[in-house]
């Protein structure tokens, strides 16, 4: 994704209608599109309850979408626990409804990672991005 361009605009403001009323249970976000694939991070202060010794990340990528996991080991290292898998840019309260389903114990998702799209596919996802950057 280019890193000027208003897609990556339009992917912050995405975020931030993602976690608009998640509140107190993010701990931080990271929105990179500097490396060749654009990801998003939300570390979360909540836990799945099978899996409460590990910290929680709501994350997303322009190949899978939406993904729940846990960091493991250190240094970074994440396993995927289950992807919301419906489409790339879900409306934002699927997003958190699939975060408060697992955080309530269910498992929402599926734990085959999605592959909507290739990495920098000219297939209209910028644009579909574009239009949150208002």
């Amino acid at each position: 994704m280019e890193t000027t361009s208003r897609a990556v605009g339009g992917l912050v403001n995405y975020v931030r209608s993602v976690a608009g009323d998640l509140g107190d249970e993010i701990a931080e976000i990271d929105v990179d599109v500097d490396g060749g694939l654009a990801t998003v991070i939300i570390q979360l202060h909540s836990h799945v309850p099978t899996l409460i010794g590990f910290p929680l990340l709501l994350t997303w990528d322009e190949v899978s979408g939406w993904a729940l996991r846990v960091e493991a080991g250190g240094a970074g290292r994440t396993v995927s626990l289950e992807f919301l898998g419906e489409n790339i840019l879900p409306p934002p309260e699927a997003v958190r409804e699939f975060l408060r389903d697992a955080i309530r114990g269910r498992n929402p998702g599926t734990p085959v990672a999605p592959a909507f799209r290739l990495p920098n596919s000219d297939d209209g996802l910028e644009s579909r991005l574009a239009r949150f950057d208002c």
